[in-house]
């Protein structure tokens, strides 16, 4: 059975190096397909030390010391599935650093012979206490990442997402009940060592392809985003938007044309996107891997936006108003401006400034900078919404 359970992690880390330079081909890369090929390093580390467990060549260190990331991210990689922001910040830092910081001193220990100065009792035994402090936060990360999948569960989801939560909690908190609880970590003397090489290459391979189809949903089927902005202002905005659409007498935006509505919000925002002058609906399209009439229809009923001309102008004159009132930017003419905004001739650059402010650009700028820092933006988005 030994034989059977290495074949089985070594299928697995192959499945988790493809994977790896599957998200290396996006282009934009989210925070959860971050999260995911970090975990897919650390999940491939681990299966060959189990398959080669006397290995002490040059990378054993790294080997070790990149396992951490199996645990550690798979909490990320849940928080993304299950979070509309993946929410990486200062404590998450510090939690997954702490997982980390064990296997760095001990290989560090290791490395310039610690046994010499503390002795061979003392090495063990600050590696053992060391360990211990990596196995308490192991076991965190692993419930934090089932009860990601707990977390925000409500009657009012739909059932593809109650069945997504369902098969994660089923296959996780099976897989990790079986390594954890029944076969503690494989320290058990209950069982031979080939029944629980085999369980483990069985639970590894497992949490790698429900979590993997999970990720692969998520990205088709994205959790809509709360305020964007960091307020709740653009989730009222969104919510006018769409009840002017119904009362114009279009049709009310189903949740999944709302759901990718915001991510292609979130990603024309944080990816400049609308700064290219050559941005259509068709490349938009492309970067998000979505057809070309769900990405028109989730601006148009889903966000509640005109068109898409519209949405992106929208932004652009945010940017170019910001320009405007740089004093850095004071020598650039306005054409510069309308460039450098993503207009691609200075005539669309006007009529769509004057629509959607009340004011040429040439007299935005003689106007002087507003007392209020967001003036330009409010006006912006009123004109947008009016």
């Amino acid at each position: 059975m030994l034989e059977i359970a290495g074949a089985i992690k070594l299928v697995t880390c192959a499945a988790a190096i493809v994977s790896i330079l599957a998200v290396l081909t996006v282009r934009q890369r989210s925070g959860l397909l971050i999260a995911w090929a970090i975990f897919c390093a650390g999940l491939a580390a681990v299966m060959i030390r189990d398959v080669f467990p006397d290995y002490t060549g040059p990378f054993a260190a790294v080997l070790a010391i990149t396992g951490c990331a199996s645990c550690s991210c798979f909490w990320l990689v849940a928080r993304g599935i299950f979070r509309a922001d993946i929410g990486f910040g200062l404590p998450q830092a510090v939690l997954i650093g702490g997982i980390f910081a064990p296997s760095v001193i001990n290989q560090s220990l290791i490395f310039i012979a610690a046994e010499r100065i503390i002795g061979d009792a003392g090495l063990t035994g600050l590696i053992a206490a060391t360990s211990s402090f990596q196995t308490m936060l192991s076991s965190t990360v692993l419930v934090l990442a089932f009860w990601e999948g707990l977390r925000g569960w409500t009657k009012r989801q739909s059932l593809p997402e109650r069945r997504l939560r369902i098969g994660f909690l089923a296959s996780y908190g099976t897989c990790v009940s079986v390594c954890v609880m029944l076969l503690d970590h494989g320290h058990t003397t209950r069982f031979d060592a080939g029944t629980i090489a085999l369980a483990q290459a069985f639970c590894g391979l497992s949490i790698f392809v429900a979590a993997g189809l999970a990720v692969i949903w998520r990205q088709s089927h994205p959790l809509p985003v709360a305020g964007d902005d960091g307020s709740a202002k653009t989730a009222r905005t969104t919510t006018a938007r769409t009840t002017t659409a119904r009362t114009a007498g279009g049709s009310a935006p189903s949740a999944e044309e709302q759901a990718l509505g915001q991510w292609v919000r979130k990603r024309v925002e944080a990816d400049r996107l609308f700064l290219d002058p050559d941005l259509k609906v068709a490349t938009l399209a492309r970067r998000l891997r979505e057809p070309d009439y769900r990405v028109s229809r989730a601006i148009t009923n889903g966000l509640g936006e005109r068109n898409f001309n519209r949405f992106i102008n929208r932004y652009r004159i945010v940017h170019a108003a910001a320009l405007l009132h740089d004093p850095l930017q004071s020598s650039a003419s306005i054409l510069d401006i309308a460039l450098e905004s993503g207009f691609a001739s200075i005539g669309p650059f006007n009529r769509a400034f004057k629509e959607q402010t009340g004011l040429t650009p040439r007299a935005f700028r003689q106007q002087g900078p507003a007392p209020d820092t967001g003036r330009e933006i409010a006006t912006a988005e009123g004109a947008a919404t009016s």
